[in-house]
């Protein structure tokens, strides 16, 4: 780890290639090899943190622009499998997004696909909640996307009770404890869908709770294979290895397309 941590430290956080990193740290490829130290693993978290900062705020500063979000293959492998498991079957009326940051890819995507749902945003970082609130009036979404600043662990009986369904995204955290107080507080029925990613649990907080209302993107994964006979098309430096076909989980070889965020 100290050596691959030499290997980005000379370059400023706007410039690190997320995708390089994630494929260079993939517990099932390259990270497999590296030996753990945990001072170069703090800082290998933080590069990882700005780097996919970087990429959220500028795609909602180009969004802002004019240009597309995304192209449409960026769009369905970042947001089609919650669609399919969580929101389409869900008929959810008011969502809360935690952890939405500046340009919430899967909210845009419910949005066009469901005239009556309203999204509210939660992020601890007062600039991403601006430009998200920026994005969401010049996409035609204001009173549908709304975001706010806050810690998710503050917030109070009565706010969670307004929710029937919350999504986490996978940079959360602490996600585990979110979730308990989700579970402890939401509405009878309510439904909860967290993002995770298992190529990198270090800098992704598994989730580690079982509950009937929870759906984790691990589930969700199994379920897609399990019901469509193939795997679900990950993003390079995300693939993971699965039972499935006894092969990898992998869409494209690292370095083919633009980076795309499973945030």
């Amino acid at each position: 780890m100290k050596e691959l941590l030499r290997k980005y430290a000379d370059c400023p956080p706007h410039q690190i290639d997320y995708t390089s990193l994630l494929v260079d740290t993939n517990i099932f490829g390259r990270g497999r090899a590296l030996v753990r130290d945990e001072d170069a693993l703090e800082k290998l978290a933080t590069l990882v943190s700005e780097a996919e900062a970087h990429l959220d705020l500028d795609a909602a500063m180009r969004a802002l622009d004019g240009e597309i979000l995304c192209s449409s293959e960026e769009m369905k492998v970042s947001c089609e499998l919650e669609w399919w498991a969580f929101f389409e079957p869900g008929c959810f009326s008011r969502v809360l997004y935690i952890g939405s940051g500046a340009c919430p890819l899967i909210a845009f995507y419910v949005l066009e696909r469901d005239p009556k749902i309203i999204i509210d945003g939660i992020d601890i970082t007062p600039q991403a909640t601006i430009l998200c609130s920026r994005l969401a009036e010049h996409s035609g979404y204001h009173g549908r996307l709304r975001p706010f600043t806050g810690d998710a662990l503050g917030l109070g009986p009565e706010q969670i009770c307004e929710y029937d369904a919350f999504f986490i995204s996978s940079a959360v955290r602490p996600k585990n404890d979110i979730i308990e107080l989700l579970l402890a507080q939401k509405q009878r029925g309510a439904k909860i869908y967290a993002r995770e990613d298992e190529a990198h649990p270090d800098f992704y907080e598994p989730v580690r709770v079982s509950n009937r209302d929870l759906l984790s993107a691990k589930e969700a994964r199994a379920r897609w294979a399990s019901e469509k006979g193939a795997l679900y098309p990950l993003p390079p430096g995300c693939e993971i290895i699965t039972t499935l076909h006894n092969s990898v989980h992998s869409r494209q070889k690292p370095g083919k397309s633009n980076p795309t965020l499973i945030v």
